[in-house]
């Protein structure tokens, strides 16, 4: 669920009564710049299963809400937790943070048998039609939209009188593409544009040599330094290779008024289709066509993508956010009543 909980984990413990919570996430032993060891996300997934076993068994509670995964070993994971939900009687709510999974279900019966029957909750309309479309038996999809963070405090200048400053925040893997970031940096520079790099988070699958290109590698920020890595970028790219959600991002990046591009995601369609985001495609040439028109018109680019923002950004407010999954809730409990 990753950021994701960082939210809505205390809007379920303080407003919706619920009696335990367990932790999917690995320990990264202490490490601020690399993802979790496979031992470590094998014994995290362990821990979880005994101990949501021990929860279902010792308890029968009236729901179980898990944020479903989209593959490997974590969705083995929740494929039991959900299968031992419905042994005991429990009601399962599922709330689907990517858009990868309907697909996984439209070419897998087995997948769809076991995932039948379920509440979800998911990120845009786009992907409710695709869960829809999957042949998946569902009790009912609801769209609920990520948070916007709050905005963060802007420091924009003309990019003609200083360098583009280009920046990454999260973790730094190839199915994100931060290595076609790394490439359309080099590209830019290597035709004497003024351009600077800065990346935070995790390193995950980088090797050093493609680091070459950062000008400056903060590690793993803490909440409250988030915004002050914002406000001091022109420019965010997030070329993944497979299909993401909607992430925090680019929600983050809209929020500090930065020039924002990403390919198309049935998850942030609504971010696409209205022009907050500029779609690219995962190529170092994309890339740089993107950043290319920033360094030559970044002010009517941001122009063209807050316009945008600010119809959207209603939609995206945490108050309102939180208000409707505590309906959620309350229309389940009412529908339990009856």
């Amino acid at each position: 669920m990753g950021r994701a909980a960082e939210f809505f984990t205390p809007v379920l413990t303080r407003r919706c009564h619920v009696p335990a919570v367990i932790s999917l996430s690995a320990s990264r032993d202490g490490s601020d710049r690399f993802a979790a060891s496979w031992p470590a996300k094998a014994w995290a997934t362990l821990a979880a299963l005994s101990k949501g076993a021990y929860l279902l068994i010792g308890t029968a509670p009236r729901a179980v809400y898990l944020p479903v995964s989209q593959w490997g070993l974590p969705l083995l994971r929740d494929v039991f937790l959900i299968a031992l939900a419905k042994v005991v009687n429990s009601t399962t709510v599922l709330h689907l943070h990517g858009a990868q999974l309907p697909a996984r279900l439209a070419r897998s019966r087995a997948l769809r048998t076991l995932l039948g029957g379920a509440h979800w909750i998911v990120l845009s309309e786009a992907v409710a039609h695709q869960l829809r479309v999957s042949g998946c038996r569902t009790a009912s999809v609801t769209v609920l939209r990520n948070p916007a963070p709050p905005a963060a405090p802007s420091s924009k200048e003309p990019v003609s009188c200083r360098v583009l400053r280009v920046g990454w925040i999260g973790t730094m893997s190839r199915v994100k593409g931060f290595d076609l970031v790394c490439g359309a940096v080099e590209t830019l520079k290597r035709q004497g544009v003024g351009v600077e790099f800065r990346v935070a988070g995790m390193r995950h699958d980088v090797p050093l040599p493609q680091m070459a290109c950062v000008d400056e590698d903060l590690g793993v920020l803490d909440l409250s330094d988030v915004l002050a890595f914002w406000s001091g970028l022109d420019a965010f790219v997030l070329p993944a290779r497979w299909v993401e959600g909607l992430p925090f991002v680019l929600l983050e990046g809209l929020q500090a008024g930065c020039a924002v591009a990403a390919t198309p995601s049935p998850g942030s369609a609504e971010l696409f289709g209205q022009g907050c985001v500029e779609p690219v495609e995962p190529s170092v040439a994309s890339v740089s066509g993107f950043l290319a028109a920033c360094a030559d018109d970044l002010e009517g680019i941001r122009r063209r993508q807050q316009k945008a923002w600010d119809a959207l950004r209603p939609r995206y407010e945490s108050d309102r956010i939180e208000e409707e999954f505590v309906r959620f809730w309350r229309d389940l409990d009412l529908e339990w009543q009856q």
